[in-house]
Formats: structure tokens, C-alpha cells, sequence
């Protein structure tokens, strides 16, 4: 009788687990998201850079990154978090990048990770490296924006408001932002800026816009083309600043570029 009350009371508190090995994560410390990454050679200045989506389930971790050490392209990302643990491998090319990342307790659902990593010599790296990494996780845009559009062809400056919204996280390379912008003040340069359309992908700190007109014909896009100013989000995501570029395509644009800054309220 004694041993029946004991299996009817561990039933009843399975939610509780009652010799319960699960080790998926707690409430709290998933690390999906958008992460820019920064790797630092040891007795080196050489920094590679890394970004993209993670995306965890349970205590395992997907997702993808823009690649930054020799070779240019999209990596897979798997690794495994506890809540304290991190373990990572990026593949670049058949040359795998080893992170690894003890974060301290409670903080699991922190904004910025720092361990060590190693890789063999590979394609891409033609050297065995090891050495320091940093991550921070950028926060999704999402909602009202305001800010100007400050031309360096002496067009003067724009008023410019709107929406912008980032979409779900699945674990790849980059997401998919969309949303409206209109401009008032300063001499117009395009006309079509007051319904202008907007999409692109962000992908930790940068992002690539486009505009379209309301006949759906691109009219503009950020960043211009290097060596301008790429279009870089702060970790908080409230605000973004980058170059711009709208090329002469009629009358009602006549053509312009400058420098943009937006804020998020």
C-alpha cells in the first residue's frame, strides 16, 4: 500500500518532476535571436565577423550565419544551451569554428555572450586559430519610426516617418523587414517618397533596404553602395543609421543621396 501511495503522489506532481531527467532549458534562458558575432585571434588584431539567427528548442541550438573568416557565403550553426553551457559549431565551407561560452547563473537570457573558440586549418583559414568571441543580440525592430533623410547633394533635409516591422525568427541567415515611409519638408527630390514601400533583411547589426514607388518600380535603397556608410542597427534597436541612394528615374525623382538616421520610439 505504502509503495502505491508513492507512485500515485509521483504521478500527480509529474509536472514538478518527481526523478524527472529532463534537461531541457528553463523559462528565461533561450538565446534565439539575432547575434552579431566578433572572433579575435589570439596575439592577434585580426577580428572575423559573424551574423545571423539562432533558434533553440529544448537545450538544442540551429541556425545560420552570414560568414566572416576567408570565405564569403551562408554557414549552418548547431550547438547545444543549458542555461549556462553554450556549445556551438559553425561550418564554414567544411571548416568548422568551435565556441564555446559558460554564462553565469541567472543570466541566461542576457544580450551579450563572450567565450573562447578554436578551428583547424581548413580552406578557409589556411592556420590553426584560437581565441576570444563576443556576441550581442540585436533587438527585433518592430512599430513607428521617425527621423531625416539629410541629402549631400544639397537637396537640405527630409522629415521622414513611418513603420517598420521585422519578421519570425526561423533560424536563418538574415529575416525580412517591411514596412512604409513619408517624407515632408525640404525641397521634395522624389515625389514618390510620400507612399513609398519598403522591404529588405537585417542580419545582426546591418541591414539592406529597399523602396519602391507606388507603381512598384524601385526608387531608393540603403545602404548606398560602398564606400558609403552601411546601414547599422543599434543593440537596443532604437535607432538606425546608414547612407542612401535614389537614382535620377523621372521629373518626380530627380535623384539624391545623403545620410539617414531613424529613431524608435
Amino acid at each position: 500500500m505504502r509503495l502505491l501511495t508513492v507512485i500515485v503522489l509521483c504521478l500527480s506532481v509529474a509536472s514538478l518532476s518527481c526523478g524527472n531527467s529532463n534537461n531541457s532549458v528553463s523559462p528565461g534562458s533561450d538565446i534565439s535571436g539575432n547575434w552579431q558575432l566578433a572572433l579575435t585571434r589570439h596575439n592577434s588584431t585580426q577580428v572575423w565577423t559573424f551574423s545571423g539567427f539562432l533558434l533553440q528548442s529544448g537545450d538544442i541550438v540551429t541556425g545560420s550565419f552570414i560568414l566572416g573568416a576567408g570565405c564569403q557565403g551562408v554557414g549552418p550553426v548547431n550547438g547545444t544551451f543549458d542555461g549556462q553551457n553554450l556549445q556551438l559549431t559553425v561550418s564554414e565551407f567544411g571548416q568548422d569554428f568551435s565556441l564555446s561560452a559558460t554564462l553565469p547563473s541567472g543570466s541566461a537570457a542576457t544580450a551579450f555572450i563572450g567565450g573562447q573558440f578554436s578551428t583547424l586549418q581548413g580552406g578557409c583559414v589556411g592556420f590553426t586559430s584560437t581565441g576570444t568571441w563576443t556576441a550581442v543580440r540585436i533587438t527585433p525592430l518592430a512599430g513607428p519610426f521617425h527621423g531625416s533623410m539629410v541629402s549631400s547633394s544639397g537637396n537640405g533635409t527630409l522629415d521622414v516617418t513611418g513603420t517598420l516591422t521585422q519578421g519570425p525568427d526561423i533560424g536563418a541567415s538574415n529575416a525580412t523587414v517591411y514596412g512604409t515611409i513619408t517624407a515632408s519638408g525640404g525641397p521634395r527630390f522624389c515625389s514618390y517618397l510620400s507612399t513609398a514601400t519598403i522591404t529588405g533583411t537585417i542580419s545582426g547589426e546591418t541591414m539592406v533596404l529597399d523602396f519602391f514607388g507606388p507603381n512598384g518600380s524601385q526608387i531608393g535603397q540603403i545602404p548606398a553602395p560602398a564606400p558609403e556608410a552601411p546601414a547599422i542597427v543599434t543593440p537596443d534597436g532604437t535607432s538606425l543609421t546608414s547612407s542612401y541612394i535614389f537614382p535620377q528615374i523621372s521629373k518626380a525623382c530627380s535623384g539624391d543621396q545623403g545620410s539617414l538616421t531613424l529613431t524608435f520610439p
